[in-house]
């Protein structure tokens, strides 16, 4: 049962990047986000979208190996598909491919969601296409290529249960940030706060330590929250050294 939660794409910035809502909601049109990086998980697809997309494009859901975040509720005409039919008929789910996730548990986290969005709107099965179908592009890439055979996968979803598990918001209310260990020169830290900034989805700053510069990220609600951040910068391996401080 996969885990799902939403950050909303505020109005005045999803009428940028769609066609509106007026979604007719006939199709899931699954797709791959081709990132490969570490930290390219569904949460910083999500804050992406929700920072404000410098890319002409959006999708109404990112699903990694942990969660599924909704950016768009279905009414919205996103731009993913890449052709009219595909924006203004479909729900775009894209999978994410990052390196230090785990693929195959992201295509059954990807199954239980599209068996859910089958159920609320009564879509058919045979109506679940993959971006290919709608443009011809070779998307979603590794399905494709056979990592997850289509087949597979859509029998994944037939068996699936169709029930999600909202994310509960912590009870845990208090305000942490990250800082990461001392960098020798300002560019080390900024190639940082970039990766932070534009991979991740962070608001991020740098700051001076003595001669040397470290880097602080903005707050996270909850220490688990917290803890989460210091572990995705580490795994990504931009610092050997994190440090949690309350607010």
């Amino acid at each position: 049962m996969v885990v799902t939660r939403k950050k909303l794409v505020p109005d005045v910035q999803a009428n940028k990047v769609s066609y509106g809502k007026g979604n007719a909601k006939k199709y899931i049109v699954v797709h791959e986000t081709d990132n490969t990086r570490s930290g390219a998980d569904a949460d910083a697809h999500a804050r992406l979208q929700y920072n404000g997309n410098s890319r002409s494009a959006s999708w109404h859901y990112t699903v990694d190996d942990k969660e599924a975040v909704q950016s768009f509720e279905h009414a919205w005409r996103c731009w993913a598909a890449g052709s009219n039919k595909g924006n203004n008929e479909g729900i775009q789910v894209e999978i994410c491919v990052n390196a230090d996730g785990n693929y195959l548990k992201a295509v059954q986290n990807t199954a239980e969601l599209v068996a859910k969005i089958l159920k609320d709107e009564g879509i058919p099965i045979s109506n679940v296409v993959q971006h290919n179908h709608c443009s011809g592009k070779n998307c979603p890439s590794q399905m494709r290529a056979g990592k997850v055979s289509w087949s597979q996968f859509i029998t994944m979803v037939k068996n699936a249960s169709g029930n999600t598990q909202q994310h509960k918001p912590s009870a845990d209310t208090s305000k942490y940030r990250v800082l990461t260990g001392t960098y020798a020169t300002k560019q080390a830290a900024e190639n940082v706060l970039d990766v932070l900034k534009h991979r991740f989805g962070w608001v991020a700053y740098i700051e001076p330590d003595g001669a040397k510069w470290r880097v602080k990220t903005g707050t996270f609600t909850g220490i688990d929250a917290a803890k989460l951040g210091a572990s995705k910068i580490e795994t990504a391996k931009l610092a050997q050294v994190t440090n949690i401080v309350a607010e």
